[in-house]
């Protein structure tokens, strides 16, 4: 069994939106799955409930120390790879969910505001000494995103180049508690979702 969590310091960068994705994109991948939501705001385990089937797909919305209990649980049961979404802005949860991961991606969008958050979530990170790296996420067309990320490479930050676009079918597929996998197979926005599971699939060796 392979942990994923989503962790940033800035709210709004993506994290809820990668993790919804990257679970179905998991499950036609024909992986069992378990998306643990540890945010208070529980927006990845609302959107699970919205879903008109599960799809095969569990998910909880639980607190950061449940943690440790839930994963034994999902270990037990045959589970290959879980997701934790995390809330912004709390040093605790990130911290437990770094701790109990294999690979940390944290989401970032190209503006100014996210990329002075990475220093402070990394300082999270670094305790842990789990592998993560930055996923420019929400990029618009042209040279932002690109610049974005160069900037953050030259300032020592892991960021992948696989790059998420703005695409309005991550709104709209989400709605109804679908993926863009179920809500435009083959489109652009679920080639970016499976371009970063062959990431992870690599990585971890899923």
């Amino acid at each position: 069994m392979k942990v994923l969590a989503l962790v940033s310091q800035k709210g709004g960068s993506g994290k809820t939106t990668i993790a919804v994705h990257l679970a179905v994109c998991a499950i036609l991948r024909k992986k069992l799955v378990a998306l643990i939501d540890i945010d208070p705001q529980g927006s990845a385990f609302d959107w699970y409930q919205a879903r008109q089937s599960s799809s095969e797909l569990v998910a909880v919305h639980a607190h950061a120390e449940d943690l440790p209990d839930l994963l034994k649980k999902a270990e037990a049961g045959g589970a290959d790879f879980i997701i934790i979404d995390t809330a912004p802005h709390s040093d605790k949860a990130a911290a437990i969910a770094s701790k109990y991961a294999d690979l940390i991606f944290v989401p970032c969008r190209p503006s100014r505001f996210d990329l002075k958050a990475m220093q402070p979530t990394f300082e999270i990170i670094k305790i842990t000494k789990t592998p993560a790296f930055v996923v420019m996420n929400v990029c618009p067309r042209g040279k932002l995103a690109e610049d974005a990320r160069e900037v953050l490479r030259a300032q020592g930050f892991p960021v992948l180049d696989v790059m998420i676009t703005q695409r309005v079918a991550f709104s709209h597929a989400v709605a109804d508690g679908r993926s863009v996998h179920e809500y435009e197979p083959g489109g652009a926005a679920a080639e970016n979702i499976e371009d970063l599971f062959n990431f992870i699939e690599e990585r971890l060796k899923l």
